[in-house]
């Protein structure tokens, strides 16, 4: 009985790793309703190791900054494009200072206009070794211009100078906002959103809802890139790799 016992821990453990890592997203679940059924982490946790070294470096806990702003990191859970968990000790989004410090304006911005509304931090700051295999998945994709070349040093979440984020309500339910996060195709562009909303894409409310995102995160300081509505960038691709200490 005990044997018997046994293979079948091994089994469910087998079937656990199988089912976290390769399968992608699915067709009901979404970082949005992952969202919804994620356990809540303690504000203020002691810190794994990888974010203690975020920590020793001069990046900060986005949540010790500004409380209003919530946080859900997607590459903490298998529910991304590459159907894999790459934060296997990272539950806090970590920015530099001066980026953690624009988000919270940038909340705070949002706040004076939708009281009603906050921000939702899909991913931060990014260690070198999880850029790599996200660009190995996205290779496999063909969907190479969304993921930085770690060769060519990489991207701004390398340098805790990028944050990945959408609008939530008081709940932490994301708004609509025409794809999903990590949507690799034309609907997650900013720059066709006039051609989405003709063509019945994106509706109205998901264009305005993009807009708003946008208003408030660039008059903190933040600046755009064409491909990915949720994206926001603190300096240039450029100045980071210049001046800035990449995450190992």
């Amino acid at each position: 009985m005990r044997r018997w016992m046994l293979y079948a821990v091994l089994l469910l453990s087998a079937l656990a790793g199988w089912t976290a890592c390769g399968l992608g997203r699915s067709a009901t679940q979404t970082p949005e309703t992952a969202e919804a059924e994620a356990p809540l982490r303690p504000l203020f946790s002691p810190d794994s190791p990888t974010e203690k070294r975020m920590r020793e470096m001069g990046l900060v806990d986005v949540a010790e900054v500004d409380t209003a702003i919530r946080v859900h990191l997607v590459y903490a859970t298998a529910e991304n494009f590459t159907g894999c968990i790459l934060y296997e000790d990272i539950r806090k989004a970590f920015l530099l200072p001066a980026a953690a410090e624009k988000l919270s304006d940038a909340r705070r911005r949002l706040q004076a206009e939708r009281p009603d509304l906050t921000l939702l931090v899909y991913d931060a700051a990014r260690p070198f070794s999880v850029q790599e295999r996200m660009r190995e998945e996205a290779v496999k994709l063909g969907k190479t211009n969304y993921v930085s070349n770690p060769k060519r040093g990489g991207g701004l979440h390398n340098y805790g100078a990028a944050v990945d984020l959408t609008l939530c309500d008081a709940a932490g339910t994301p708004l609509p906002m025409g794809s999903p996060f990590d949507h690799f195709g034309p609907e997650s562009h900013i720059n066709r959103e006039n051609d989405l909303l003709r063509t019945g894409k994106i509706t109205q409310q998901e264009f305005e809802n993009r807009k708003l995102l946008r208003r408030v995160m660039t008059g903190a300081g933040f600046s755009t890139i064409a491909n990915e509505w949720w994206h926001f960038n603190l300096v240039s691709r450029d100045e980071a790799i210049a001046t800035l200490q990449k995450i190992e």
